[in-house]
């Protein structure tokens, strides 16, 4: 076996990793599809679906910091690792697959091209799934990836946080706009993201299956 080819896991370990991947990238459909009615009545629980920057703003002011920071940091660092062990167990067939389930294009490719130089940079500061992929991909030491993607993320969700406390006025008013109207919202926010992933689905369809390999037991 040709010693630089990236070491692949068994079926077991992929589809593990597979399943969690799909239950997490669930959550995050659901979370934002039900967005409306969480930040109003559940915001603990929008930030364990969902926590995208917008998230992370509104619920500021309504999540006390402990938890605020424990469940965000969980649930934005949930996927991260997988992303990572995908890239160190398949390399380019990685690369491939995270490109056609969640697009790239030529932006995918700049971040290619410049990642020997900025791969650290981008781990900290915007550690999305093809970030991730390509720092397993690129062989990036684990725990270096594993400092950086906590530090950065850590230092993230302390700086909405501190936005929304600066900004108090202004996200409590558009959490009541959302509040008085949470039914007309929350139903466009569900027709709007079943058509959204519908759209994805037509556009990029299936991506690509990894292979797998036994274990060498």
């Amino acid at each position: 076996m040709d010693e630089h080819r990236p070491r692949r896991p068994g079926r077991r370990r992929l589809v593990l990793v597979s399943v969690a991947l799909s239950v997490v990238a669930a959550s995050a459909v659901i979370g934002n599809a039900l967005a409306p009615s969480l930040v109003v009545s559940h915001p603990l629980l929008l930030l364990a679906l969902n926590t995208t920057t917008r998230h992370l703003v509104l619920t500021s002011t309504s999540v006390d910091f402990v938890p605020y920071l424990v469940v965000g940091l969980g649930r934005r660092l949930l996927e991260d690792p997988l992303l990572f062990l995908l890239g160190r167990w398949y390399g380019d067939d990685a690369i491939g697959w995270v490109e056609a389930k969640l697009g790239g294009g030529r932006g995918l490719r700049w971040v290619q091209r410049h990642f020997h130089r900025i791969g650290w940079l981008l781990v900290a500061v915007a550690p999305g799934g093809v970030v991730c992929v390509l720092a397993g991909a690129s062989r990036m030491r684990t725990v270096v990836f594993l400092v950086l993607n906590l530090g950065g993320t850590v230092a993230t969700i302390v700086l909405l946080r501190r936005f929304g406390d600066v900004f108090a006025g202004p996200v409590d008013a558009a959490v009541d706009v959302v509040a008085d109207n949470v039914v007309v919202l929350t139903g466009i926010s569900v027709a709007l993201t079943v058509a959204l992933v519908l759209s994805r689905r037509r556009r990029r369809g299936a991506p690509p299956a990894l292979p797998s390999e036994p274990d060498a037991r």
